[in-house]
């Protein structure tokens, strides 16, 4: 069974464009078309009313052609209808007798006298007040008002009616809408065409997101997407292009990570697949120094599996778990701790005041990490200095020694992994890139300053507002 493609994003957005602009259009078009149509109304309503009006006038004045009354019904009619300015949708008629005895004059106006039905309705319902009465007959629909003209006795004498082919003007309206409806039809197509392509050209950047994203594999992260003008959508493939130039990173430092762990890896393997392979087990000191050989070789491979997971920890938000320290209280702890690691000269250069917030344990394995090397690169009763301060918005922990420093070639890349300076010294070369990673997950940096022959300055800088938010 196949299954129907739902519609793109293109085709949802014109869509949901030309509805709206057809929903707009057709809502002016019928309030438009309402009132136009009562406007229609009101000026039939009021034409008629003004026109019977000028009847009630006449008939109350004198017959103008003698000054006198009028002589009779007929004479009054005759009078009246003369004064009626017809048109093709407006005329009038007067009644005399039950017989539509005046009509306007000429071929091109209403001619209510032709139709029967009506004459009959208006005859019918004349009435001495000025009403505006409705009605429809085979031919037309009507709107119309009907006065009588009666003597003392009460008896019609005659009916004056005028009235207004209501039919005929809607229907003129009815074709001037019908005009509007193929304009707004035709402006519909031109503005889905349009919307068509500026649509197109609107969600371009997500087609090429599209396109790049399913370029893009584990083993070729280098695709990034075009940016194309300064709007939201730009923004958008800014921040994926973002979003991909870490995953690159992510994946390459993975990638590395794997490599250097296997290279490191090999060789204690290979060592403890040597000496089991040439163990002797009949000879007892053979046995016993295998042993320890095994055991050294675990050992080291126990402290590199923990710095491997360290570091695989530290891109983690549940890396550092930050709360308020005291860092006068934390300092001396970490004093304490360092001159248990070594027979050095120790020195407390400075003890910072003030509260900040921060892992405490990651900042002890950090600061011990470096205490660590201290000891490890300089000679017996050398010294070393440790220090805390609280200023310019930062904490700085920092050990400073004494011994032989950093070569210049090395201290660009003393912060990778598996980047040791001497390899005569026992280490995987984890210690200092997990001291940066600590303070990288607080918001800071591990900063270095060495002089070969003279010693090394390492500090841990976390800002301040960073370490408490």
């Amino acid at each position: 069974m196949r299954l129907i493609r739902p519609p793109t994003v293109r085709g949802r957005v014109l869509g949901y464009l030309v509805t709206l602009a057809a929903a707009a259009v057709a809502v002016a078009g019928m309030a438009d078309y309402a009132l136009e149509r009562a406007g229609i109304d009101r000026k039939i309503n009021s034409d008629l009313a003004l026109r019977t009006q000028a009847f009630f006038a006449l008939a109350s004045d004198n017959d103008p052609a003698t000054d006198e009354p009028w002589a009779s019904a007929e004479e009054l009619m005759r009078a009246a209808i003369s004064q009626v300015i017809v048109s093709a949708t407006e005329s009038a008629v007067g009644h005399v007798d039950g017989i539509p005895r005046f009509v306007p004059g000429g071929e091109t106006h209403l001619r209510l006298e032709d139709d029967p039905a009506f004459m009959e309705t208006a005859r019918i319902t004349a009435s001495a007040d000025v009403v505006v009465r409705s009605a429809r007959s085979d031919l037309r629909e009507y709107r119309y008002v009907s006065v009588p003209l009666v003597d003392e006795e009460g008896m019609v004498l005659a009916t004056f009616t005028i009235a207004t082919d209501r039919s005929a003007l809607i229907a003129d309206l009815n074709r001037t809408f019908r005009a509007f409806a193929v304009a707004g039809i035709g402006a519909l197509l031109i503005v889905g065409a349009i919307g068509w392509i500026s649509v197109g050209r609107l969600l371009r950047p997500i087609r090429l997101l599209d396109q790049t994203t399913r370029e893009i594999s584990e083993t070729d992260l280098t695709q990034r997407i075009p940016i194309i003008g300064d709007d939201d959508l730009a923004r958008l493939s800014e921040t994926v292009n973002a979003m991909l130039d870490r995953l690159e990173e992510a994946f390459a430092a993975q990638r590395r990570l794997l490599d250097d762990a296997g290279h490191e890896l090999r060789t204690p393997l290979a060592v403890m697949r040597t000496s089991l392979e040439l163990l002797e087990p009949r000879d007892e000191k053979q046995v016993a120094e295998t042993q320890a050989v095994l055991l050294d070789e675990v050992a080291m491979m126990s402290r590199l599996v923990d710095d491997l997971v360290v570091l695989a920890q530290a891109d983690r938000p549940e890396f550092v778990r930050p709360k308020p320290v005291s860092l006068g209280e934390f300092t001396d702890s970490a004093f304490a701790r360092a001159q248990t690691l070594g027979d050095r000269d120790w020195s407390l250069e400075a003890r910072g005041e003030g509260t900040f917030c921060g892992d405490a344990q990651r900042l002890t394995q950090a600061w011990m990490q470096l205490v660590s090397n201290a000891v490890k690169f300089s000679p017996p009763d050398s010294s070393v200095g440790l220090g805390s301060s609280m200023r310019d918005g930062k904490v700085r922990l920092w050990v400073r020694d004494t011994g032989k420093g950093i070569p210049k070639k090395h201290q660009a890349r003393v912060l990778e992994r598996f980047h040791r300076v001497d390899e005569s010294v026992d280490g995987a070369g984890l210690g200092l890139p997990i001291v940066a990673a600590i303070a990288h997950a607080h918001g800071g940096l591990l900063e270095l300053k060495s002089t070969p022959g003279t010693g090394s300055l390492f500090t841990i800088l976390i800002p301040l507002k960073a370490s408490r938010s």
